[in-house]
């Protein structure tokens, strides 16, 4: 059945309704020569159908009016209203940047070099391509260069968010002063820095729900360009011996970092390795994944073979920090090589039942019903939206190999904010599973299982974007707990940590580092511990009796 697959595996389409040429109205600038320069009607065209494109494939936004207070289309009306006849092209782009900021969510933005890249290189050759002419592609990638050197700025602070607060991550000097690091970051303009960031929904995306401080944030909001008054951005600092740290820095200007930045902290290289140890006294197989691709699973299965096939494994840590995403099977097949038992759960994910989705998946209420799809379900749901959902007791994340390998202890995941996608699906399987363990902090995004956005492009600027189109409603009990990314064991580092960690020569997924300073992994050693003592005392009742 199409529409039962679609809805859970990775499907990417790109759909528009127009081939209208565009008419030049103005002289563009440099960065924007050969594309369509847009007339006033134009523009409004434009405009409506990505408003138009986002209420009827995002549940997103309306989670975020119920629950975060986000409302995307109050927002885009008040944008609209600053289209006028004497709208530049540049002021356009802008326009339609701040609309896809303000549906915050990071599976809806526009498209960057890398989508740009599939779609040119996938998705066009393979036909999944609808109306958008060959020579139409290059103007997306015009696009990006004009917003990324224009909308927003080449500063770089290394500020990191941690427990409710900014921080400095290395020392700096700037204008003739130096600044030590660990400073908080506590106003930008006069403003109390949290407030700041809060009201700039329409300026960066997606900006992060911390719910343990009830904050959002987001730590490169100093890169939009629109902030610097006069072209300068005021920074207040409070140093550790509570002195406050003034720091005016120009538009577009640098800072001179002190120290070398030797480690990232952040998302991974999309051509990181994988890196495996084994630990003999505690006979603990550790495995980083630093993307989810299936080339990635199974060299760490293969790694793992070699070990267990020569030592004994207690436990298994898969380490997914800083891993965007990528391909479920890069896991699930691993699981499916070292658990005797499918990893199964209720899972219940919505869309919307709207003309556009219902043209994309060739579906109507009548179909909804034959292919054993729901218009309703139980438990909490968005209000004033028309939804089909897909039902699925005991939905089957992997399947067992029918020779598994001789492994039977727990899986523990270790997690940072820098997982998403299906990075952020393992992180909800391990959370409602009690095969597995998840130790570290939360995305702050929303998560849950997660599908490939939807791709559009605009009828007349030919812009690509994209939209998230599903929500993940399993085991929700109210519409806040569809925010869904949570954690069993809590741990986030301390700015000391965090300042060593990414200054230190060391190796931080080094054994060494690992065992003597990591966090996370002293958490796996922690309850490693705990479950021994556990096992000690139950021999011992055994042996009395």
């Amino acid at each position: 059945m199409k529409i039962y697959v679609s809805l859970l595996l990775t499907v990417v389409s790109i759909l528009s309704f127009s081939n209208i040429k565009a008419q030049n109205s103005q002289k563009p600038s440099k960065y924007l020569e050969g594309t369509p320069q847009l007339t006033h009607s134009q523009m409004l065209v434009d405009y409506d159908s990505l408003v138009s494109y986002v209420n009827q494939v995002s549940p997103i936004i309306q989670f975020n009016k119920e629950v975060r207070k986000i409302d995307f289309n109050k927002h885009a009306k008040m944008l609209k209203k600053r289209i006028t006849s004497k709208t530049s092209m540049e002021e356009y782009l802008f326009l339609v940047e701040k609309t896809l900021n303000v549906a915050q969510d990071g599976h809806s933005d526009r498209l960057g070099n890398s989508g740009l890249d599939e779609v040119k290189t996938i998705l066009i050759p393979k036909g999944f391509v609808k109306g958008l002419e060959t020579l139409d592609l290059p103007h997306s990638y015009k696009y990006e260069k004009f917003i990324g050197e224009n909308f927003y700025t080449k500063t770089k602070l290394e500020l990191v968010y941690i427990n409710g607060e900014y921080y400095n991550l290395l020392p700096f000097s700037y204008d003739g002063k130096s600044y030590p690091a660990t400073m908080k970051l506590i106003s930008c303009n006069g403003n109390e820095i949290h407030q700041f960031v809060k009201n700039m929904e329409e300026l960066i995306s997606p900006l992060r729900w911390d719910r343990i401080n009830k904050k959002v944030y987001h730590e490169d909001f100093y890169t939009v360009g629109e902030i610097y008054k006069n072209n300068h951005l005021k920074l207040t600092f409070v140093d550790n011996n509570q002195e406050k740290k003034i720091v005016t820095i120009a538009k577009d200007d640098t800072v001179t970092f002190l120290e070398e930045k030797k480690n990232n902290f952040g998302y991974n290289s999309s051509t990181a390795s994988v890196i495996t140890h084994y630990f003999e006294k505690e006979q603990i197989f550790y495995g980083k994944i630093p993307v989810m691709k299936e080339k990635l699973g199974d060299t760490l299965t293969k790694r793992f073979q070699t070990i267990i096939n020569k030592f004994p494994v207690k436990s298994i840590v898969l380490d997914v920090r800083g891993n965007g995403g990528g391909s479920d099977a890069t896991y699930g097949n691993f699981l499916g090589k070292i658990l005797k038992d499918t990893i199964k759960m209720n899972l219940t994910v919505g869309r919307i039942l709207s003309p556009l989705n219902c043209k994309y998946y060739e579906i109507d209420k009548d179909s909804i019903i034959e292919y054993g799809l729901k218009l309703t379900k139980e438990g909490p749901k968005l209000k004033n939206l028309k939804m089909f959902y897909n039902i699925i007791p005991n939905y089957s994340f992997f399947h067992p190999e029918k020779e598994i390998l001789p492994f039977n202890g727990p899986v523990y995941v270790l997690q940072d904010r820098f997982i998403f996608s299906s990075s952020s699906n393992l992180s909800s399987l391990a959370y409602n599973n009690k095969h597995l363990t998840s130790i570290g902090e939360m995305p702050n995004l929303l998560g849950g299982m997660q599908n490939s956005p939807t791709v559009f492009f605009l009828p007349h600027s030919k812009l690509l974007f994209r939209v998230g189109p599903q929500i993940d409603f399993t085991d929700c009990k109210t519409v806040a707990d569809i925010f869904q990314n949570q954690v069993e064991h809590f741990v986030t580092y301390p700015i000391d940590f965090l300042h060593e960690r990414t200054t230190t020569n060391e190796d931080i997924f080094g054994k060494n580092f690992l065992l003597q300073k990591d966090p996370m992994f002293k958490k796996v050693l922690e309850l490693e511990l705990k479950q021994y003592f556990v096992e000690t005392s139950n021999a011992i009742s055994q042996k009395k009796i």
